[in-house]
């Protein structure tokens, strides 16, 4: 086995980018990464490994640690701690954390390191064991890692391609989502986002980012709102660009969908333009220096804009970039919104055209490689598509918390019951988290299927109980969220177009 280029005399530090902590009876590493937090779930001898890093230690030392502790074993230190590597930088779907592996080195000792208690890594292998072989239990932690804080679904915008079910409803106090957060705090979660609605459509909106970033909670801050010099202080002073851990910095996302005004009104259903104020926006961000990306939702109606914008804002500081194709939106939809031939071959000369004259700006697209959408795929494929799928993190490692404390896990489904699974106006995460009807929810039974292809299925448990599947897109294509979902090989019903 190819080992780390690690010299003998170097000392190595796990990352502070990832936590790494014993989740029930087994070690689970994860990255602090709000767009796909990658999640790895360890044997208890790489655990007990990892552990044993703490920045104090070169590579000669932890090796006869590890051969004294665990003599015979048949994996060196140096092997398995280049297991762990290789396993972090070729995850699926990397983002960004982790491609250049997990280990912070040195030729000399690191004073700074996160260091781990090796006492709370040992592990019983019999319980490690029948944690991995229980597929209600085999990939599901005992504390979520990220916990959706949805403050409001009210919005300075009214968007066409909105994602959200912005239903109304009553919000809970800053106060009771003061405790919320501070709980969240206390069982160590690291993640948050406030999304599905503008956080500053609430009154009191800046207190709660303030209170997010006081508890050191890392989180995109995304918004269509205007925000004066004044308020990105506060921001500030709360400890906004305070890095998460010393090492990782809150971004800033500006949605912006137009430059033009009379195209600004149409895809955002407000009656003034908000052109001028976003430019503002910006500017008063810059002024602090920071650098927000600004990110546009392509669709029918705006694609001839992204070319607009990057020049508009370019002139402006603005530097980073982010175009994404519209995708279905369940609970709003006109076919108009979808790209046609002819939109996609604009936008490819756009995007051209913007990386040949801009060569300092950072653009992130999805509409380069988009291709027609295919009416079904051959079997091979879609099997294949259906095994490596990430999986639902929803009731498996995040939470989400409505504005009226209603407990859900899919940001996009209705919500409504019986897509509720608890009340944080009344409840803790905690209490939430291990309750029967979170419970029952992520593991129905054979008969909730009745009829469909998964009552029978020899895969029931392990792909239903130990992955999960897309119950939004089951619920929105058949009106059944208990119903295999379009991608599901065995499921020959045709289901909606997505993009």
């Amino acid at each position: 086995m190819q080992t780390l280029n690690l010299p003998e005399g170097h000392y190595p530090a796990v990352k502070r980018e990832f936590i790494f902590k014993v989740d029930g009876s087994r070690p689970v590493l994860y990255s602090l990464d709000y767009i796909n937090t990658q999640l790895y779930y360890l044997t208890p001898v790489e655990g007990f490994a990892l552990s044993l890093l703490n920045g104090q230690r070169s590579l000669s030392e932890l090796s006869a640690l590890f051969t004294r502790l665990l003599p015979g074993y048949d994996q060196t230190m140096a092997e398995i701690l280049d297991s762990i590597d290789t396993l972090v930088r070729n995850a699926p779907s990397q983002t960004g954390i982790g491609k250049d592996g997990l280990f912070d080195l040195s030729d000399h000792p690191q004073a700074d390191a996160q260091g781990f208690d090796p006492r709370d890594f040992i592990i019983a292998p019999q319980d490690f064991a029948a944690r991995k072989s229980n597929p209600k239990t085999s990939l599901r932690l005992d504390t979520p890692i990220n916990v959706y804080t949805v403050f409001t679904h009210r919005c300075t915008t009214d968007c066409a391609y909105c994602y959200a079910d912005r239903c109304k409803m009553t919000e809970m106090p800053l106060a009771r989502w003061r405790e919320i957060i501070a709980e969240m705090k206390g069982m160590g979660i690291w993640l948050a986002a406030p999304d599905n609605g503008d956080t500053f459509a609430r009154r009191d909106g800046v207190e709660l980012i303030e209170c997010l970033c006081e508890n050191e909670l890392h989180f995109l801050l995304s918004t269509k709102a205007y925000l004066s010099k004044d308020t990105i202080r506060r921001l500030i002073d709360a400890g906004f660009t305070k890095k998460v851990r010393g090492v990782i910095q809150r971004r800033v996302q500006l949605s912006i969908d137009a430059v033009d005004d009379d195209v600004s009104r149409r895809i955002l259903n407000i009656k003034h333009s908000n052109v001028a104020r976003n430019l503002e926006t910006v500017e008063n961000f810059l002024s602090f220096g920071i650098m927000p990306k600004v990110k546009a939702v392509v669709t029918g109606l705006n694609y001839d804009q992204p070319e607009k914008i990057v020049e508009r804002f370019y002139e402006r500081g603005a530097r980073v970039f982010h175009f994404v194709r519209y995708a279905r939106s369940f609970h709003r939809h006109t076919e108009s919104l979808f790209l046609d031939a002819a939109a996609l071959s604009s936008l490819r000369g756009q995007l051209d055209r913007i990386r040949n004259r801009y060569d300092d700006i950072t653009v992130v697209e999805n509409i380069s490689d988009a291709a027609p959408a295919q009416k079904r795929l051959d079997p091979e494929t879609a099997r294949a598509m259906w095994l490596g799928r990430i999986g639902c993190g929803g009731g498996w490692s995040s939470l989400g918390i409505a504005p009226n404390g209603k407990a859900f896990l899919c940001e996009q489904m209705k919500m409504r019951e019986p897509f509720f699974v608890g009340d944080a106006s009344q409840q803790s995460i905690e209490e939430i988290w291990h309750s029967a009807k979170l419970e029952a929810f992520i593991h129905p039974e054979r008969e909730a299927f009745a009829e469909t292809p998964c009552e029978t299925c020899a895969e029931f448990e392990t792909c239903i109980w130990e992955k999960g599947r897309c119950y939004r897109d089951a619920y929105f294509s058949y009106g059944n969220a208990f119903h295999p979902p379009p991608l599901c090989p065995n499921n020959h019903r045709p289901g909606l177009r997505l993009s």
